[in-house]
């Protein structure tokens, strides 16, 4: 399996974990995976044509770059992704457990909804 096969499986897989965590209330968990379901495909974009970016920062700003303004990507969608990376940080890093079912909820949709987007890319 080559590595772009190999980022959405993994992006696939996540989305998956992420939705039982949420249907076993491990909210913190499921927002962490829903946004490294989106990571790995926007990551799988971009190698798609040839780009390699080591951090989370470069794949959002190559993705902008390569997709949105270039390829026609959502740039709604784009833009949330972006916003979704504070949130996972919040949840990977926080000394606290304060994250609730609607935020879990949502980010899910995002995930999904960015995967739908992704797809016409691929």
């Amino acid at each position: 399996m080559d590595e772009i096969e190999s980022c959405i499986e993994m992006s696939l897989d996540d989305l998956e974990s992420s939705k039982l965590l949420f249907e076993n209330e491990k909210y913190r968990n499921s927002i962490t995976l829903a946004y490294y379901s989106m990571f790995y495909l926007a990551r799988a974009l971009l190698l798609k044509k040839g780009y390699e970016p080591k951090t989370h920062s470069g794949v959002i700003q190559l993705l902008g770059e390569k997709y949105v303004l270039e390829e026609g990507f959502n740039s709604d969608l784009a833009s949330k992704f972006s916003r979704a990376r504070t949130l996972r940080e919040d949840a990977s890093y926080a000394n606290f457990d304060d994250f609730d079912k609607n935020t879990a909820k949502n980010i899910i949709w995002l995930a999904e909804e960015f995967i739908e987007e992704a797809r016409k890319f691929i």
